[in-house]
């Protein structure tokens, strides 16, 4: 990840952890039943967990994997009781992934990231403030060591997450989510797609 990449990421780390705070500060978690019936829809999720990708060339396969940072930020609106459409921005960082090439493995201290755009909907099992998400969009990976960078075509992207949240306010809850994305993406010049996936462990904090 970048200087800016990093930058960004830890504020977005310390406005979710004070935005926690101050909402879990003036009380306990809410024990009344709250369902999702209408208004603004805002999801914000971080964590972090695993990813891959590869692509074949001829007789030669490239594939990176390692340690992924991953966010999920969904905004739309409840559309029905309990249902949310909402566009999406999600992806995925690997720092210093391991490289394979045609079976053998190297080391790198570049970072790779897959950035996607897209829509989603999500639907909320109540009373127990489970929910199931599913997203797709269209997205890119990058490819930056030192000077050197590199970048894909666009392809698509899918995630789907399931989550339990704990309402901390009249609009606000807090939880937890697992995370599973997909993707095939394009190369120029390359007749075969990078594919992979990534499985990663978020925290949310959603307001409706």
């Amino acid at each position: 990840m970048n200087t800016t990449n990093r930058r960004a990421t830890r504020a977005l780390s310390a406005i979710m952890a004070i935005l926690s705070f101050f909402i879990v500060q003036p009380g306990i978690l809410r024990s009344q039943v709250q369902d999702h019936e209408e208004g603004f829809f805002l999801r914000l999720s971080a964590g972090g967990g695993a990813a891959s990708t590869e692509v074949t060339d001829g007789a030669n396969t490239v594939g990176f994997s390692g340690s992924a940072g991953d966010i999920n930020f969904a905004i739309g609106g409840i559309v029905a009781s309990n249902l949310a459409l909402h566009g999406t921005l999600f992806g995925w960082t690997i720092t210093e992934p391991d490289i394979e090439v045609n079976g053998q493995t190297l080391s790198t201290d570049g970072d790779l990231t897959l950035g996607a755009l897209g829509a989603g909907v999500t639907y909320y099992f109540m009373p127990v403030n489970i929910y199931l998400s599913g997203s797709v969009g269209f997205g890119r990976l990058e490819y930056k060591q030192g000077s050197v960078e590199g970048g894909s075509l666009r392809g698509l992207v899918f995630d789907a997450t399931v989550g339990k949240e704990w309402w901390v306010g009249d609009s606000w809850g807090l939880g937890v989510a697992l995370g599973l994305g997909l993707h095939s993406i394009p190369e120029e010049g390359v007749d075969d797609n990078w594919s992979g996936g990534s499985v990663t462990l978020r925290f949310t904090a959603t307001m409706n």
